[in-house]
């Protein structure tokens, strides 16, 4: 995935203001189609008006900071999340560290400190259920009324629904807690995808011909345990090697912690070491104890006769 919008990091990082700054804020997590449509409304607006576009967004999540005990699991790291804003053509990605700190600039503060002092926006385009500053109470009636006094030009953008219900994150996160891939397909744009390092495993698969490379999950929104057919991505490199992922405790092998499997179909080389992102096109069938480790391996080659088929089609 490439684009070619630079990336600043920290709020010291905007040591210019962009020339006619067209803003856009939010988390932007899963980068699902509600917020392309409104990250794309701000790069049209900044191309007609020879400005730039510029994408506000924050790391980590606020609600992982204010209410880290029932924060949601994230969608997506933050380095994805920003080849994502950035494949949209936006001109400037800026990552601002939510901290406690900034959590107390009031909706005032924060027009007047950041979207004014730093930015110099000219215009900012947020979505109608858009709220900001210290405990939130900044929403799209305060935006109106503050934004003009400062020469800032208030867009709202109408949220999107999709079988009479509005797409956002935590709709896609239960989605994906259910296992409804197709939906969770529509909603993203994309299949949903897992995110890791690939570690090194048993080697339990290596004996039975099947081997798999291990990827060590990072904190994310995850789908029933069970196996599924999925593409593989390697940080930096091009395309994308089909494979057969089992997520689960492995409790043919005595249950253990939850491990994250997938063996590639066509594919020689190691990956240990690199970053993947393993995108989840089907489940294939629940995780299952079987009897002896041969039995597992017998379903197993089933599985990948399964997946053949479904990538052939």
């Amino acid at each position: 995935m490439r684009g070619r919008g630079r990336v600043l990091r920290g709020l010291r990082a905007m040591a210019q203001p962009p020339p006619r700054a067209i803003v856009t804020i939010g988390v932007f997590d899963g980068v699902h189609r509600a917020h392309q449509r409104l990250i794309r409304a701000a790069v049209r607006m900044a191309r007609r008006r020879r400005g730039t576009s510029v994408v506000l967004t924050f790391d980590p999540d606020p609600q992982a900071v204010l209410h880290p005990a029932s924060a949601p699991p994230a969608l997506m790291p933050l380095d994805e999340r920003v080849a994502y804003l950035r494949e949209l053509g936006v001109d400037l990605v800026w990552v601002i560290p939510f901290t406690p700190r900034f959590a107390r600039l009031t909706a005032a503060q924060f027009i007047r400190r950041i979207l004014v002092a730093r930015v110099r926006a000219e215009a900012v385009l947020v979505g109608e259920a858009f709220a900001f500053g210290r405990n939130r109470r900044g929403d799209m009636e305060v935006l109106r009324s503050l934004g003009p006094r400062c020469g800032i030009r208030v867009v709202s953008v109408r949220q999107i629904t999709h079988g009479g219900e509005p797409i956002s994150s935590s709709r896609i996160r239960r989605l994906i807690a259910e296992g409804r891939l197709g939906l969770t397909r529509r909603l993203l744009g994309r299949p949903p995808a897992l995110h890791g390092e690939v570690v090194r495993g048993a080697g339990r698969g290596r004996r039975f011909h099947v081997p798999t490379a291990n990827v060590r999950l990072q904190p994310h929104a995850l789908p029933p345990e069970g196996v599924y057919a999925v593409l593989l991505r390697r940080a930096g490199r091009p395309g994308a090697v089909r494979g057969v992922m089992n997520l689960g405790t492995r409790p043919t092998f005595g249950a253990g912690p939850l491990v994250c499997e997938v063996h590639l179909l066509g594919f020689s080389g190691t990956l240990t070491g690199r970053s993947v992102s393993v995108s989840l096109l089907a489940r294939l069938r629940g995780e299952r104890c079987f009897s002896s480790p041969e039995a597992l391996y017998r379903q197993v080659r089933l599985d990948l006769r399964r997946a053949r088929r479904l990538f052939a089609r």
